[in-house]
């Protein structure tokens, strides 16, 4: 259901009709591919200007944002006026590098404000339905239910991490070692217990393949093709959909 108080925002914006804002929400479906009617109204209402941030909850908002065309740029929305004494922090950009072309920095930047916190909630939100549903089934979980390869690459990396010990260590538990192939595997071999969540399996499967090499390129600092920054973007939107209907929270 449409948020009220954005689709009262709106229509006063637009000066248009409950069914004339039914009709350009179908106009942005048919243009820009699936999604619901609820997500075509939020996209109108932000290339409107409407601040959707005061209105939707995160999870919601960050759908909608992984929907947007590249090309649409909303109208600016009216600051609000807040009493402060702590000046804003001024993210200083790259404006240039040695050997490396301005394209080349902006791209590279452009990446890591969309893609890499993408990769890094989503992987999070991964680990923690693993976490949720298996130590529900079992206490001991990790040993008990987790396929014996993954343990021992976990393993591998917690012995490698031993030889620095002025670092700071990624985790107390096994899971924040998996990589993201080690996170499909353990799904995998314990399918029966997320069926509520993931309904096909192998597209689950194929899809966690397709951001695992988008995924390495950007842990190896390899520029994304527009291809694989839309597979992330789609697959960060799909898996929060999933959660979502499955009611996990």
């Amino acid at each position: 259901m449409i948020h009220r108080q954005v689709r009262h925002e709106l229509l006063n914006k637009l000066k248009v009709t409950r069914q004339a804002l039914s009709l350009r929400a179908k106009q942005v479906k048919a243009k820009y591919g699936p999604m619901t009617t609820d997500e075509a109204v939020y996209i109108i209402a932000h290339i409107e200007g409407v601040n959707l941030a005061k209105y939707l909850p995160l999870e919601t908002l960050d759908r909608v944002r992984s929907l947007i065309p590249r090309e649409i740029k909303p109208s600016p929305i009216a600051p609000q006026v807040k009493t402060t004494n702590k000046k804003p922090k001024s993210r200083k950009a790259i404006a240039s590098y040695p050997l490396v072309n301005n394209a080349f920095i902006q791209r590279a930047v452009t990446i890591g404000d969309e893609s890499f916190p993408q990769i890094v909630v989503m992987e999070n939100s991964i680990r923690a339905l693993i976490e949720k549903t298996l130590s529900a089934i079992n206490p001991n979980w990790w040993v008990a239910l987790v396929p014996p390869n993954v343990q021992k690459n976990v393993q591998r990396t917690i012995d490698k991490e031993k030889k620095f010990p002025y670092r700071e260590k990624r985790g107390n538990r096994p899971i924040l070692y998996c990589n993201f192939a080690d996170l499909k595997e353990i799904i995998v071999a314990n399918y029966p217990e997320f069926r509520n969540v993931i309904i096909d399996i192998e597209w689950f499967k194929a899809k966690m393949d397709e951001v695992y090499m988008a995924r390495n390129n950007l842990a190896h600092s390899v520029l994304l093709s527009d291809d694989d920054i839309s597979r992330i973007a789609l697959f960060y939107r799909d898996w929060a959909r999933l959660l979502d209907t499955a009611g996990v929270k």
